[in-house]
Formats: structure tokens, C-alpha cells, sequence
């Protein structure tokens, strides 16, 4: 931790940090974009992954206990942050992952679902091996570590998943069918599962990867998975 502190303030010193989506001198993401993202303030359908509504109706078939949705990613300031992160691979941005959820943990209108558990595995569906190689990191799991810590630190963190196929990206494919005949079986887990799982991911689209990873825990043991995503949209 020291030693990151340490690189973080040379790096500081040579490549002084600017605001990525504002372009501002003094911080990786200022507090103005910040407080300009918009924030969904109560959870969505577990069933379907919309917006819960007075006459909302809906016959799907996702399989988590909850959907918790930080924001839209048609919002500009939350999709340039997304999108640096993910295939920037710009570490720099973890303060600013950890002051937005901490700015969800505050304005949020309802407990976390998954408030009352005594115990839960925060876990994050993996990134196809060659590309996090190309990225340099595991963006994904990055992401599990800043809502582990700020949002459950009294849970436990552990890598839950193996990919056992390669798959196309499935922001490549059209958003129907094919995206999750894409992804059948593409999971594995590395262990029994006797805890509630909190599984995070970056964007929700279709769903199709993430009811995919969530059935896998299941058929695991999970007694439960709860869904965090930083964003939902195309």
C-alpha cells in the first residue's frame, strides 16, 4: 500500500492529473463532473433489469435477488469514465470510482438489498484473458475491490470465476439471442458457494453475460446473487 501511495504522488509530479471528462487541472475526475452524473436511486426489477414503476409488469427470468444500478451510460461524464478506465486501463481513476460510490452510498433513497445478510462474497465476472493482457489489467476486478471496500467492507472478496470457453465480446453481437447462445457455459466457479453472492460488473446491456455468470454461482451453491453494475444502457 505505501509503495502505491509513493507512485501515485511521483506520478502526480510528471504527468500532473487532469479531469478526464472536463479536461481540468488538479484531479483524475473533479468533483463538479462527479456531482453532474445522474444517479439511479432505487434498485430495478430483479426480474427484468428495468426501471420498477407503480404499474410495472414484467414476465422475465433474470436470476438475481437484486439489481443495484449506479447510473445511465448515455450519461457523457459516466461513459468517458467507463471507457478510460476499461480500455485505457487508467488506474489513476480508482479515487474517482471511490468518490462517486461513495456519493451513491449517500443519496441513495432505499437500504442496500443485501443489508441485513451477516455474511457475502463480493465477486466480479472475468474479462477474457487475452484482452485484460492487452489492457493490463482486470478492470472487472478493480472494480469489485473499490465496491467491496466502500460499500461492504465487511464482506468478503475472493475471484470467484474461471472462463473454461473463449467468447466473442458480446458488445459485438446483436442484442438478442445470440448474445447468450455466446456465453452458455462459458463460466465455471473455482469452489462450492455457500455464501450470498454481491456479483459487480460495469455495464449492464442485454444482461445476457451477467444472468450467465449469476445461473454458474447458483449452480454452485450460492443461496442467492445480488447484481451491482456501474451503469445500464447501449
Amino acid at each position: 500500500m505505501l509503495i502505491n501511495k509513493i507512485g501515485k504522488i511521483v506520478l502526480d509530479i510528471f504527468y500532473p492529473p487532469t479531469c478526464v471528462s472536463c479536461g481540468h487541472d488538479g484531479a483524475w475526475v473533479c468533483d463538479s463532473c462527479l456531482q453532474k452524473t445522474f444517479l439511479f436511486r432505487h434498485d430495478h426489477c430483479a426480474r427484468c433489469g428495468e426501471k420498477k414503476k407503480k404499474d410495472h409488469r414484467c414476465d422475465g427470468s433474470w436470476p438475481f435477488q437484486s439489481i443495484t444500478i449506479g447510473g445511465a451510460y448515455a450519461e457523457p461524464i459516466l461513459r468517458q469514465l467507463i471507457t478510460t478506465f476499461k480500455y485505457r486501463s487508467a488506474r489513476c481513476l480508482e479515487d474517482g470510482w471511490i468518490a462517486y460510490l461513495k456519493r451513491l452510498r449517500q443519496e441513495r433513497l432505499e437500504p442496500w438489498p443485501w443489508a441485513n445478510l451477516s455474511e457475502l462474497i463480493v465477486t466480479s465476472i472475468p474479462g477474457d484473458a487475452r484482452r485484460m493482457r492487452e489492457r493490463g489489467m482486470d478492470h472487472a476486478a478493480k472494480l469489485a475491490d473499490v465496491v467491496q471496500n466502500v460499500l461492504v467492507p465487511w464482506a468478503s472478496r475472493e475471484d470467484l470465476f474461471i472462463r473454461i470457453k473463449k467468447v466473442a465480446p458480446n458488445a459485438m453481437l446483436p442484442a438478442d439471442i445470440r448474445r447468450k447462445a455466446n456465453v452458455r457455459g462459458a463460466f465455471a466457479v473455482k469452489k462450492q458457494i455457500n455464501a450470498p453472492v454481491l456479483l459487480v460488473d460495469d455495464v449492464l446491456t442485454t444482461g445476457a453475460t451477467a444472468v450467465e455468470a449469476a445461473k454458474t454461482l447458483l449452480a454452485a451453491g450460492a443461496p442467492a446473487v445480488y447484481l451491482f453494475t456501474i451503469a445500464a444502457g447501449k
